[in-house]
């Protein structure tokens, strides 16, 4: 599938995209574009828009039709505060629509019914009350349903060493666990594709957990109908093996995504400078450590084997690679330090 993201006024993106793209690199200002973009497709704004994207508003398609925003069910994670509105009862969030599915549960439905009659006595005692006072006016209280309930007294917290605290002050990475199963029940009960747009998530999710998060996030797209697109300063925390390397788009002075990992070794073997003795894995570790690299025209500071490579995608990309090789260098009893 062929997706064109529509970065300024008819200036488009090329993606190769099935399921899943990761969009790294140095240059951070043309990665916030491609999230500008995607956001503000599903988010209508035409007073911040049309003077970025023209009269057409912002375009993207899918095998040159549009994605539609009316059949497509988007989220947004590029902060705390977005993983954090997930969890509030509010429209188009995920616990909305997990708590609102129970609104035909024949339990609830029961105990709903009993609340009503318990407001009735009390409906009944006020009466007499006011009896008292007036021969004229009448009281009532008025039954309310499930989804009333929801949205006059649910109120969100969560309990830590015993004390109750509002949501609010819940560490973002122990949300983490609630977001994926309750985005796995949406994909469950949902006809509609869901897109998983993750932006700058080192900003405020620790390594580790950006780890779990996306092998998690992979399970769900290789399960269900779930797109992922990734968008990051480095991958180095995203699980990726060779075969995914043509998912990688690297941000630079250009766009540049990468080939499938056959092709990609036939590409680095004509330039390498000897014998390529890495396997695909190696090759693809590596790879993710230079991704943020790639173009950079400051000087690099990494180990040899990663400068010989780097140096290598540059020249296929055709750009420069700044180093000095003396800050590579070490004495002998530095390199006997190190063996010891």
């Amino acid at each position: 599938m062929i997706l064109n993201i529509e970065l300024e006024n008819q200036k488009f993106l090329e993606l190769n995209f099935e399921n899943e793209i990761y969009i790294t690199g140095e240059n951070r200002q043309k990665i916030w574009q491609v999230f500008r973009s995607l956001y503000y497709y599903f988010n209508k704004n035409p007073k911040l828009t049309t003077n970025v994207y023209g009269e057409n508003k912002i375009e993207i398609t899918c095998d040159d039709e549009a994605v539609s925003i009316k059949n497509t069910l988007p989220f947004f994670i590029h902060n705390r505060e977005s993983i954090y509105q997930q969890m509030l009862y509010k429209k188009d969030t995920l616990l909305f629509d997990f708590l609102n599915s129970f609104e035909n549960d024949l339990e609830i439905d029961r105990s709903i019914e009993q609340l009503n009659d318990e407001l009735l006595k009390i409906e009944i005692l006020l009466q007499q009350h006011l009896d008292n006072y007036s021969n004229n006016l009448q009281s009532e209280f008025l039954n309310f349903s499930y989804a009333d309930l929801l949205k006059a007294k649910l109120f969100m917290g969560y309990k830590e060493n015993g004390l109750d605290y509002p949501l609010e002050f819940m560490d973002t990475e122990l949300l983490l666990d609630e977001f994926l199963n309750f985005l796995k029940f949406r994909l469950e009960n949902t006809g509609l594709p869901v897109w998983l747009i993750l932006y700058n998530l080192d900003s405020f999710i620790s390594s580790k957990d950006i780890e779990s998060l996306l092998i998690e996030v992979k399970k769900l797209v290789r399960e269900y109908d779930l797109k992922l697109i990734y968008l990051g300063n480095d991958l180095n925390n995203v699980p990726l093996d060779a075969s995914e390397m043509d998912n990688v788009v690297i941000s630079t002075n250009e766009f540049h995504q990468l080939l499938p990992i056959d092709e990609l070794i036939k590409s680095i073997q004509l330039y390498y400078p000897n014998d390529l003795q890495l396997s695909k894995d190696e090759i693809a570790h590596s790879l993710k450590r230079i991704f943020s690299l790639i173009g950079s025209t400051e000087k690099v500071f990494i180990s040899n084997q990663d400068l010989v490579l780097l140096k290598v995608m540059n020249e296929i990309l055709g750009y420069e690679t700044s180093y000095d090789l003396r800050t590579q260098s070490l004495t002998d009893a530095e390199a006997k330090f190190l063996e010891d």
